[in-house]
């Protein structure tokens, strides 16, 4: 049995989102979750969002994000969970059901436990839609820094220092050029596969490739770590290391890596709904695709190339 579920992250001005706990009597009683329920039959996710929110919590949403998509199995039942994020209501959070309700900051939540497919949006919740992959062997260094302080101020929050054709020195002296210019602007620098460099130049993470993924015993700390995964055995591994976040590749086609064959959005799909990591979808996509990315599980697009068009 497949059940479709609408769940609403409401988040106020102090950035804490309202969770409410499961009642006596009802399957995981006492767990803390996100507000929401069914989508009945002839119910658009939307739909649902609306009548389960005003019926839980007495108010009426007025400005929502379409969020995530994620598929979960309990207990011989499949569950997918639309996830909106909701910015606005009218009306005040009342407890209708008889429910407690709490507001609480996601990464330090004041209650517990928290249902197991929660979980995965304390990882999620602060990251952006895309993540962006530098392409100098493609452009001129001063083409690409005019692009990438469009891009900021086009809103873009995170990106991976990634050159694999240029000499340590001028990869580390381009690193510092890239911080340089995001750290003013609160962009995220993740420095590829180096994790020693990431460090000296304080840079906010390192991403690390396949490769490292299999060889590495301990996350870095005080880093933000992502790491490049191809398969569901790397994925796994990736999800015992409590890493931020990965990117799955290749969805579709690319230029970089036109010997893989992609993974296509179907496999793509089974191997996201079967870990609790973040994920972006990476391989042949641009911002174009952010909404099949999240209905395929992805919390946002990676790209190196049609990211900066």
């Amino acid at each position: 049995m497949n059940v479709n579920v609408s769940v609403a992250v409401l988040i106020n001005s102090n950035q804490q989102v309202l969770l409410a706990q499961r009642p006596p009597k009802k399957s995981w009683e006492g767990w803390w979750e996100f507000p929401g329920g069914k989508i009945e039959k002839d119910e658009t996710s939307v739909d649902a969002l609306y009548r389960e929110i005003y019926e839980e919590i007495g108010v009426k949403i007025t400005q929502f994000t379409k969020w995530v998509t994620r598929k979960y199995s309990y207990g011989g039942n499949d569950v997918t969970l639309h996830f909106f994020k909701v910015q606005k209501w009218e009306g005040e959070v009342t407890s209708k059901e008889k429910q407690k309700l709490v507001w609480t900051y996601l990464q330090e939540p004041n209650v517990s436990p928290i249902l197991p497919a929660n979980q995965f949006i304390q990882k999620a919740f602060d990251l952006p839609k895309y993540y962006a992959i530098t392409n100098l062997s493609e452009t001129s260094k001063k083409v690409f820094l005019n692009q990438l302080q469009k891009k900021i101020s086009d809103g873009l929050e995170m990106i991976q220092v990634r050159e694999k054709n240029i000499s340590f020195n001028e990869f580390k002296i381009f690193s510092k050029e890239v911080i340089e210019i995001c750290k003013p602007k609160n962009v995220k620098v993740i420095i590829n596969s180096d994790v020693n460099l990431a460090y000296e130049i304080k840079a906010d993470g390192v991403h690390l490739t396949s490769k490292d993924l299999l060889s590495i015993k301990v996350i870095p700390k005080n880093l933000i770590v992502s790491a490049s995964c191809h398969t569901q055995e790397e994925a796994d591994i990736a999800e015992n290391l409590n890493i931020n976040f990965l990117a799955l590749s290749a969805v579709k086609q690319t230029l970089s890596h036109s010997d893989i064959k992609p993974i296509g959005w179907d496999k793509f799909q089974k191997i996201v709904n079967k870990i609790n990591t973040p994920v972006y979808a990476l391989g042949g996509l641009g911002t174009n695709n952010y909404e099949a990315a999240l209905k395929n599980g992805a919390i946002g697009i990676a790209s190196q190339r049609s990211i900066w068009q």
